[in-house]
């Protein structure tokens, strides 16, 4: 059986440069306000699109991972095919994740996103990319961010998506720990908090614009992290980073439970060892943003 087309694709992760979060509307889910970046830490995803209808076959590197109609890319599957006359295709999806789960960074929406645009191109990019992103908040809340790619300011629900120029030279290391954070139980202890401090998003992106590092740590806040901030793993992992590099900043990425800290390349090497030596349980990588 010949196969008409295969592609292989790196879905990247993203960071959150300070997260605010508002109250819950009506519906009962969150405004937020935002700024996203791509970075370079990706996922490789070998898609091989076949001339016949059928289904959608998953195979992941990540045991835990299902690659079942639980799997996103499976609901990235069914929105694309939804509205186009074209039946749906027998598509194989080899997925290697290198983004961590459960961790702040995207992977899942990332990868969803990318396959999204690799059906579309397959297809004559019968969708715009505006198009895209619009259908794609149907997946997740994410997804349409992963659709440009581009350092943007992301509001609402994460449909409201407007470039931010970012000119920001540090590359990041980021801090995996083993344990997670439950997203819905972080949403739930926002709403109980009675002080909350907000990122001053206006500066942030004039600092990106200036690759002004000093004036970008100084105008982060995440609500997520408040929210958590009393969790003993996230309070003892905090306090060890702390004093382990006193003169760095760490920050929570999304949700969590990755931390992420900005670095020249002159003092990467060093805070790469810091970190790899005193810091147990943790992953490290080394990532840059990508442009």
């Amino acid at each position: 059986m010949i196969f008409l087309n295969k592609y292989k694709v790196f879905s990247n992760a993203k960071i959150n440069i300070g997260l605010n979060v508002f109250e819950k509307n009506e519906d009962g889910y969150h405004d937020i306000d935002s700024i996203m970046v791509p970075v370079t830490l990706a996922d490789e995803m070998e898609i091989e699109i076949y001339n016949e209808s059928g289904d959608l076959e998953i195979e992941c590197s990540e045991k835990k991972i299902p690659t079942d109609e639980r799997n996103i890319l499976y609901k990235a599957y069914k929105v694309f095919f939804e509205n186009i006359e074209t039946k749906e295709l027998k598509i194989k999806v080899l997925l290697k994740k290198n983004i961590p789960s459960e961790a702040g960074l995207g992977g899942g929406s990332s990868n969803a996103a990318f396959f999204l645009k690799v059906l579309n191109e397959y297809s004559g990019n019968i969708y715009s990319l505006e198009e895209l992103e619009k259908i794609s908040m149907r997946i997740g809340s994410d997804v349409p961010f992963f659709i440009k790619n581009k350092t943007a300011r992301v509001g609402g629900k994460g449909e409201k998506i407007r470039e931010v120029e970012n000119n920001l030279e540090d590359g990041l290391i980021l801090i995996k720990p083993e344990f997670g954070v439950s997203t819905k139980e972080a949403y739930n202890n926002f709403d109980n908090l009675d002080e909350k401090k907000y990122s001053n998003f206006d500066e942030i992106e004039s600092c990106l614009k200036t690759n002004n590092r000093v004036g970008i740590e100084k105008n982060i806040e995440n609500s997520l992290e408040q929210a958590i901030e009393n969790n003993i793993d996230i309070k003892m992992l905090k306090m060890t980073l702390n004093a382990v590099l006193p003169n760095k900043r760490f920050f929570m990425s999304g949700s969590g439970s990755t931390y992420y800290t900005f670095v020249t390349e002159t003092e990467r090497a060093q805070v790469e060892t810091r970190l790899k030596t005193f810091v147990d349980n943790v992953k490290i990588i080394i990532c840059g943003i990508k442009k």
